[in-house]
């Protein structure tokens, strides 16, 4: 199996496996977002006033109701949401969606005393699930195996690249957050696709033309998720850096020119950003989280809740129970030797800074935030944007190790895995705030009595824990075919990998 048939195999296992799990109906964050997009396609208008009941995540200014998300997660819905909506009036759509709503399987996930599965609520269900599918478990797939093929410039095993990708995409928050309507995710595809870029521009085997690309993805990123500003301004400095290297000190006339094209294919984006603030918000300056509606005291926390970071935030981002990245995923922590390995490297130790600089940076502007446990939520989301980064760290330990630092880490992707889903597929609703350790009392006692969160297997008439056969298959089945024939070791299939000076092996 060729590289690249074996990136696609692994981009489709995880696409099937993120689109499986149906996003759930009472989360505030993405109903939000969604509002947004119902309201521009249905209406013409950015304010939510006849969509907001079903969410509490909303900004008021002058007499209206808004999304305090960032919109572009909302704005990329909407011409799949445009389409949805002429399929969805068929016939044939209708009777589908009718069928839906009468399935035994999803009927018995239902809460007692409910109003059952009105055919409204499976049609809001149903556009939700295709905007999110469309917008951010497609991208985040394909992110898999864009992964899976710049790891070859590090690591020489197939194997060793198909299982941290897998650990990546199915073991860690990205897996819940690839089946929401939320923005970390996609920010986190565009800036990692953004850094590959800049990365092999750095290489020599791309010109500077694709800076244009890198300006968009960058413009992007920030327009979808706003913290995403920071690992932006990391990337800028890297591509500031080897530029001057590659044009030279003298040629500034060059590094200006080089450097405007990242600028003038961001603009577009920031030009839509400030138009939206000043069409909600009276400022292209201002924000929606100025105008909190339910949470008015993040409003006045510092600058738009952002003050100085506290060690209590930065402990429950990383160790608790109650959000830790590295208590629900500790294979994670293997990015910390990795990080060591990187930087001793020659070759990588510019992008061992960069990627490091990154994650610090994050982590900092996270314990920083007035609401740093991200409501409702499923572990740390707003560490999404982190994790392709501390993916390609840990490819530097596992380039090293052999023997029990393999069995160490495969030992603890199969414990971030069973943390990792046991929190995803259980019940149908998030964790109160008020629960410190969410797994043990919280998700495990639901996912123990088969309280399993919707799904497509329901859809076919699947029940409980039966319903999850059908992705743990397509996951043994992708671990079977791609690693057929490939030892641990630096070949496939008997032939030696192309080292990393090749670029016609990776992206």
């Amino acid at each position: 199996m060729s590289e690249r048939k074996t990136a696609l195999l692994l981009s489709l296992a995880l696409l099937f496996c993120y689109a499986y799990i149906f996003p759930r109906w009472a989360d505030w964050n993405q109903n939000s977002r969604l509002d947004l997009t119902l309201a521009i396609v249905e209406q013409g208008t950015f304010a939510i006033d006849d969509y907001y009941t079903n969410t509490g995540d909303y900004a008021v200014y002058g007499g209206h109701i808004y999304t305090d998300k960032a919109p572009g997660t909302s704005f990329l819905a909407v011409p799949v949401y445009f389409a949805f909506r002429q399929v969805a009036d068929t016939p044939p759509a209708r009777a589908l969606l009718k069928r839906l709503s009468s399935t035994e399987a999803l009927a018995a996930t239902l809460r007692e005393g409910g109003t059952g599965l009105l055919e409204e609520k499976v049609y809001f269900a149903a556009a939700l699930y295709v905007a999110t599918f469309t917008t951010v478990s497609l991208p985040s797939a394909l992110l898999g195996g864009l992964l899976y093929l710049f790891l070859g410039r590090i690591l020489e095993s197939r194997r060793r690249r198909v299982v941290l990708v897998l650990a990546y995409g199915l073991a860690t928050v990205v897996f819940p957050y690839s089946s929401v309507f939320y923005g970390h995710q996609i920010a986190a595809v565009f800036l990692f696709a953004a850094f590959v870029l800049l990365y092999r521009m750095r290489r020599g085997e791309l010109g500077l033309g694709w800076l244009w690309a890198v300006g968009g993805l960058m413009g992007l990123a920030v327009l979808v998720e706003f913290p995403a500003l920071f690992p932006t301004a990391g990337l800028g400095l890297y591509a500031l850096w080897f530029l001057r290297e590659r044009l030279g000190t003298a040629n500034r006339r060059g590094l200006v020119a080089a450097l405007a094209r990242v600028g003038l294919a961001g603009l577009p984006f920031a030009l839509l950003l400030g138009y939206y603030n000043n069409a909600c918000f009276g400022s292209p300056f201002t924000s929606s989280y100025k105008y909190l509606g339910k949470f008015p005291e993040i409003s006045n926390t510092g600058f738009l809740g952002f003050s100085k970071p506290s060690l209590e935030a930065l402990w429950g981002i990383t160790f608790s129970p109650y959000r830790g990245l590295f208590f629900m995923s500790p294979f994670l922590l293997l990015a910390l030797p990795g990080f060591w390995y990187g930087l001793r490297d020659r070759r990588w130790r510019a992008e061992a800074v960069l990627l490091l600089g990154i994650v610090l940076a994050q982590f900092g502007l996270i314990s920083a935030w007035y609401d740093w446990r991200g409501g409702f939520a499923l572990g740390p989301r707003n560490l999404l944007i982190t994790l392709p980064f501390l993916t390609v760290a840990i490819a530097f330990a596992l380039r090293s190790w052999q023997g029990r630092g393999l069995a160490l880490t495969g030992g603890l992707m199969l414990l971030s895995f069973g943390i990792t889903w046991v929190i995803s597929v259980s019940g149908q609703e998030l964790a109160p705030i008020t629960i410190a350790n969410p797994l043990v009392d919280f998700f495990w006692p639901k996912f123990a009595r088969g309280d399993i969160a919707r799904n497509l297997g329901m859809a076919l008439g699947l029940k409980s824990w039966a319903s999850l056969i059908l992705p743990l298959l397509v996951i043994g089945g992708t671990l079977s075919i791609t690693c057929r024939n490939a030892p641990l070791g630096g070949t496939v299939a008997g032939r030696p990998l192309r080292r990393e000076a090749s670029p016609s092996a990776s992206p």
